[in-house]
């Protein structure tokens, strides 16, 4: 069975730059300690694990929930991840110009579009201080194959009747007036996309739903899941309804094995820019960005002025999760093509690198399950 990486380590503030800029002192909580019973169990707290709490304690008041953690919440992609908040979704574009699921696929989409927007209200009413900028992303072609993948997306989207509010189609010079990627030769506004800090968020999400009365417990792994039942080393819950929200980590947890592909993907992030660095990047806006590599990339500029940046790594045979070290070679492969970007930024110092793992559906299509009979539910 595979083990979450770095399971011994205390300092979990390692784990990333997110982990490391989070105010305050990063205390995990109590760990399971006795037998409970509840209407929901709910493994895992990361954002499916935690969004599921909020919105079911939204739904029902008197539910009583409990959630199953075997670090401490955000410690896999949900607290190391990009820090975008995207209303990308895998495989929609298929749908959406499939005759028969044109009109589902475009309602999917509006509907992810309005998410963003509604994640900002959510976090603005519950006090979440995660640095949430709704300025959209950049889509950049740096070739002449990406700048024609990237028109047929474009001239895709505006025929399904998507408009200038949605996505706005920029050449050389009007992408370089908002971000100077080193030989760009044109891209995509695409407006419905935030930059945000997701270590922020996690946390600040596992204090909302404990405050609204959620039990929280972690460094408590699940060493057995079943109907009705979740157990751990010290306890064990018996309710109604389980959900297993363990996404990339899946495959250390007995009867979830398989059912997720953990993808690994790395980050580096640089010291703050000086006002005339940030000037000489072109950074006019706090967009999050990427360009039509197959390998693919992801940017942002963080709200302290740094650039966090990374690459979408690869599957381990064995579905096995890596454990990454700051001086792993494919951190200086991420570092030289952040600067590719930006090669005015040469001589940037870098202060953290880090990697680890997300679930991939095997279907490579996001979906969400519920087992009435069994009364078990599962997404990824």
């Amino acid at each position: 069975m595979s083990q979450p990486p770095n399971t011994d380590r205390a300092d979990y503030r390692s784990l990333s730059y997110w982990h490391d800029s989070l105010p305050g002192r990063l205390r995990p909580r109590a760990r399971l300690e006795s037998d409970l019973e509840a209407d929901v169990v709910i493994v895992g707290a990361g954002y499916t694990g935690l969004w599921t709490a909020y919105h079911l304690h939204r739904l029902d008041p008197g539910l009583d929930i409990v959630l199953l953690e075997s670090e401490i919440a955000g410690f896999g992609a949900s607290g190391r991840n990009g820090g975008w908040c995207s209303s990308f979704l895998s495989g929609i574009d298929h749908w959406m110009n499939d005759p028969v699921h044109r009109d589902g696929g475009v309602r999917l989409q509006r509907l992810m579009f309005e998410t963003v927007r509604d994640f900002g209200e959510v976090a603005k009413r519950e006090s979440i201080d995660c640095h949430y900028d709704r300025s959209g992303t950049l889509e950049v072609a740096v070739n002449r194959g990406q700048l024609r993948r990237a028109r047929e997306s474009f001239d895709a989207m505006t025929a399904l009747g998507f408009g200038d509010d949605d996505i706005r189609w920029l050449n050389a010079g009007e992408l370089r007036r908002e971000l100077d990627i080193e030989g760009a030769l044109g891209g995509i506004l695409w407006r419905h996309t935030a930059a945000i800090h997701p270590a922020r968020l996690v946390r600040g999400l596992a204090e909302v739903v404990e405050r609204g009365g959620v039990r929280l417990f972690e460094r408590s792994p699940v060493i057995e899941l079943g109907d009705g039942l979740a157990v751990t080393e010290r306890g064990r819950v018996r309710a109604r309804t389980v959900i297993a929200a363990t996404e990339g980590y899946s495959d250390s947890v007995p009867g979830l094995a398989r059912r997720m592909i953990p993808v690994h993907s790395m980050m580096v992030v640089t010291e703050p820019l000086s006002g005339r660095q940030i000037e000489a990047a072109g950074f006019h806006r706090r967009y999050t960005f990427g360009n039509l590599d197959h390998m693919v990339t992801y940017g942002q500029l963080t709200a302290d002025g740094r650039i966090a940046f990374g690459c979408r790594g690869t599957y381990h045979f064995g579905s096995g999760l890596r454990r990454f070290r700051v001086n792993d070679p494919e951190f200086e492969q991420v570092r030289r093509k952040l600067l590719s970007f930006f090669p005015r930024l040469d001589g940037i110092r870098f202060t953290h690198a880090w990697g680890g793992a997300m679930g991939v559906s095997r279907s490579l299509r996001p979906s969400v399950n519920f087992d009435s009979r069994r009364r078990t539910g599962w997404a990824g």
